[in-house]
């Protein structure tokens, strides 16, 4: 191999590296895997494997030396799309709050989640065998100083509102009900 022909081999690995690495970032970013996820990843790296040892066959049948690029590349990117995974994960840890509220002399309990972003509804029963009741589970959506708390059922969306330590649209109280953060 001339020295301008390595050169343009090397050029092009480091064109085909940096376009992989843009890319997996872009993809961690739309999977936002979080820290229950990351078994997940074993469902993704294959993926990446299969691509690239595919593109490195094609390269083979038209130019077997630029193939040899696609096959190197497909176990730096696994590498790659590994840190990239665990990177996501450490800088968007899983963290939860708690708030406590009454009604009805029913206790009952709202828990909040960032990644992933959910809530619960729960009654605390003070029998042993059954100490929680589910009540309501959804997702969450932070929307300025409110988080917008939805649920689903039998096909129809609906919607309460938390904002200032305040559950508003609650089914058996809407018009809102205070929380109690729990320390």
């Amino acid at each position: 191999m001339k020295k301008s022909e390595t050169k343009i081999f090397v050029g092009i690995g480091v064109l085909i590296l940096l376009i992989d690495i843009l890319l997996m970032k872009y993809w961690v970013s739309i999977i936002e895997p979080y820290s229950f996820m990351s078994v997940g990843i074993e469902s993704y790296r294959p993926r990446i494997f299969i691509v690239n040892i595919l593109v490195g066959i094609i390269t083979f049948l038209i130019k077997k030396r630029f193939s040899i690029l696609f096959f190197v590349n497909t176990i730096i990117c696994y590498l790659i799309f590994s840190f990239f995974w665990n990177s996501w994960i450490e800088n968007h840890p899983y963290s939860q709050t708690n708030y406590h509220f009454k009604i009805e002399n029913r206790n009952l309990r709202l828990d909040i989640s960032e990644n992933p972003n959910t809530y619960g509804i729960y009654e605390l029963n003070p029998n042993p065998n059954d100490s929680l009741k589910i009540i309501k589970m959804g997702m969450n959506l932070k929307k300025g100083d409110s988080i917008i708390l939805k649920w689903w059922k039998q096909g129809e969306n609906f919607e309460m509102y938390f904002y200032k330590n305040k559950l508003i649209g609650f089914p058996e109280n809407p018009k809102g009900i205070e929380m109690k953060k729990q320390e």
